[in-house]
């Protein structure tokens, strides 16, 4: 994928929007910006669930009843109120779209949210932010290539810097890592993530999204853009801005190698291999792990903070030595 192609991406994003995303910012502003190392190393020792709103999460949705309990699940926007629907509380939600609808995808279950956190982009639509019971709320602001982190966390004063993505499914694998061009990382420390409902397509005897068949207002007509084979080899649809975003994460999971498994059999994502749901939902490894890691990275920042010290007392003191040296001479 060229440079060019994600800055005219973005470009073009914020000249269509950034004086919405400036106002949504601004009403995110009065809340507490709590810091994301709140959740550093938590998943260590689990598997997470990624819930985006693709046909597969209907597919598979008896087995993310039956297995639930073994992992932590984040659910973007449009999932949330499927799950609730079956019975399913998410850990976590994540807002990123300035007009995701409040009144289709969370009014009904604003008041079933006590056991979920929040995640919001400051420039997201503040309904979601106001209305809902949230067990907590964490903001973020989005790094791009044209830098508008500056702008909105200005505005908003939140310090949270996550990169950016193409959208909110793609979002939440790199909010739970947040890799970067400096830097790979595993960033909430799960040791598997897992994806479903990451069809970026759908097929003609399928829905556009689970359980909305039509994707709200017809997306499954006008959004075919382009007729193709799924990596299982079925014909189905995409659109150009779905092919986009399957594209994008293809490179963000390999260039990075995540500890990511699909389990969308009916994708266009063609890294990493479909892995069957059930059986990875019962993933758990020595999850006494977690607290041992959190420890030692925190005696890890201690230890460099005086490391830091030193040196630079160690250097004051060689200088005031050079200081002495040149005034008795």
């Amino acid at each position: 994928m060229h440079p060019n192609e994600i800055l005219q991406q973005s470009k073009a994003a914020y000249g269509q929007w950034c004086k919405q995303w400036r106002a949504q910012a601004k009403v995110h502003s009065k809340y507490e910006m709590k810091p994301l190392s709140d959740f550093l190393h938590h998943g260590v020792g689990k598997a997470c669930l990624l819930v985006a709103n693709g046909f597969s999460l209907e597919e598979n949705m008896d087995t993310i009843i039956k297995y639930r309990d073994n992992v932590d699940i984040i659910a973007c926007d449009k999932s949330i109120g499927v799950l609730i629907d079956h019975g399913i509380q998410p850990d976590f939600c994540m807002v990123c779209d300035a007009n995701v609808s409040y009144e289709k995808y969370l009014e009904p279950w604003k008041d079933k949210l006590e056991n979920t956190t929040l995640f919001i982009n400051v420039c997201g639509n503040p309904e979601w932010t106001e209305k809902g019971n949230w067990k907590d709320r964490y903001f973020f602001v989005n790094m791009d290539v044209i830098k508008s982190e500056l702008e909105f966390g200005k505005i908003s004063g939140c310090q949270n810097q996550i990169p950016a993505a193409t959208n909110v499914s793609n979002a939440m694998l790199v909010f739970l890592t947040q890799c970067t061009n400096e830097k790979r990382i595993n960033f909430f420390g799960y040791d598997k993530l897992l994806l479903i409902g990451y069809d970026y397509s759908w097929r003609p005897n399928s829905g556009y999204y689970a359980y909305d068949h039509k994707g709200g207002d017809g997306k499954h007509h006008y959004m075919r853009h382009q007729y193709l084979l799924d990596c299982g080899g079925t014909f189905c649809y995409t659109s150009n801005n779905l092919l986009f975003s399957a594209r994008w994460l293809n490179l963000y999971v390999r260039n990075f190698g995540l500890n990511v498994v699909n389990c969308s059999s009916h994708t266009l994502l063609s890294h990493p291999p479909v892995r069957d749901l059930k059986e990875q939902m019962q993933y758990q490894y020595r999850l006494s792990d977690k607290k041992t890691v959190q420890k030692l990275t925190m005696d890890l920042q201690r230890l460099s903070a005086e490391l830091h010290t030193c040196q630079n007392r160690l250097i004051q003191i060689g200088v005031d030595h050079q200081k002495a040296y040149l005034r008795s001479i």
